[in-house]
């Protein structure tokens, strides 16, 4: 299972930065100035990152293609964003967050953490916007990497519209491994 994270971080990752250009194509100095990938709900997110992970699922995943599945719920909690769900009964879940508050990110790592089935990989996902200064230490990223019960995979970055604050913003994508 550990052999597919990578290449699964990899890939939300791309997905990110894709997405953050596509949304920037369209944008234009007067009613679509504020658009870059924080422009894209929650949820779409996890599903434009389930979808890819799949239409590239032998390189991911080999001859073990997963059972992709979203809004999952789990153990009588709140549904999870995304699973791959395996032959072997193993599953990889997901939990993202978009631009949100700390709470929220640590209300998401309290979720995936109670998740006790040895046969789940669990991880978190937050595309985090940051000032260019901030960058890789936004108060929600140091909140997140002193978690004991988190393993910082990647924190990537790169530069966004938005039109929230006047300094330049940028989406940090921040990808956490949840024991």
């Amino acid at each position: 299972m550990e052999k597919y994270i990578d290449n699964i971080r990899r890939k939300i990752v791309e997905v990110a930065k894709k997405e953050n250009n596509e949304l920037i194509k369209i944008a234009d100095s007067n009613l679509n100035s504020e658009l870059g990938i924080f422009h894209m709900p929650e949820l779409a997110f996890a599903y434009e990152c389930g979808k890819k992970i799949m239409q590239d699922s032998d390189n991911i995943f080999g001859d073990n293609t997963p059972k992709w599945c979203r809004e999952l719920k789990l153990d009588n909690r709140g549904p999870s964003d995304l699973v791959f769900q395996f032959k072997d009964e193993s599953k990889i879940v997901i939990e993202f967050k978009m631009r949100d508050t700390v709470d929220a990110y640590i209300s998401d790592v309290d979720k995936l953490s109670k998740l006790q089935d040895r046969k789940i990989v669990k991880l978190f996902c937050a595309v985090i916007d940051t000032m260019k200064k901030d960058l890789p230490f936004d108060g929600r990223v140091k909140k997140i990497d002193d978690d004991p019960r988190t393993e910082t995979l990647s924190l990537d970055s790169f530069k966004t519209n938005q039109t929230w604050y006047k300094s330049e913003v940028h989406a940090l994508v921040g990808v956490w491994k949840i024991n």
